[in-house]
């Protein structure tokens, strides 16, 4: 992880600019953050939009939110974290007390931006306790494939797939480089409101 602006004051209040740089980095920001902390990360938001003839339409854009953190949950398998909270700085497309989600395993980002050429996932990942979690690799892996991609399944129980496990279950080879992936702000989000 790189420690890009540091402000910390004597009673131990302050701010952090950190930018992960690898799977294990999500682990070490998941011990670091605490609810109650502020939490700023550029997001993808889905809005809505009304034209002047009432039809509704959606976009995604781009926005920076700053939420204060409800609930922390890491993945430990996808090395994933997900932070839960209200957003506590209004902009134009989110409101004061919004409840807002961020998630942080740039492989997904990857596959949205179609730049997989070959996906390498462990079989371990399709075992997962949760149904959810098993649900999201499964359709990433239909993802890839449908979009021209290859998809390696490398077993648990080979020494390749140890390997992979450790590096959180999934990697991917990219087509083209995509400058977001080296930025800790690519993260989806939902509004639970």
């Amino acid at each position: 992880m790189k420690l890009l602006h540091k402000d910390i004051e004597k009673d131990n209040a302050g701010q952090v600019t950190l930018m992960p740089e690898e799977a294990e980095d999500m682990w070490h920001t998941y011990n670091l953050l605490q609810i109650g902390d502020s939490l700023m990360a550029s997001t993808i938001r889905k809005v809505q939009t009304e034209s002047s003839t009432g039809s509704v339409g959606s976009s995604r854009v781009r926005t920076t939110l700053c939420v204060c953190v409800d609930t922390i949950d890491f993945d430990s398998q996808a090395c994933q974290l997900r932070v839960k909270g209200t957003n506590i700085q209004e902009n134009q497309y989110v409101k004061m007390g919004a409840y807002h989600t961020i998630e942080l395993v740039h492989v997904e980002k990857a596959s949205e931006a179609l730049a997989i050429d070959i996906l390498l996932i462990s079989d371990k990942l399709f075992r997962h306790q949760d149904v959810a979690t098993r649900s999201r690799y499964v359709r990433l892996v239909d993802n890839v494939r449908d979009n021209g991609g290859t998809v390696r399944i490398f077993s648990s129980l080979h020494v390749s797939g140890e390997q992979l496990t450790q590096l959180s279950g999934v990697a991917a080879i990219l087509r083209f480089p995509i400058a977001d992936l080296s930025e800790p702000e690519d993260d989806s989000s939902s509004d639970d409101e």
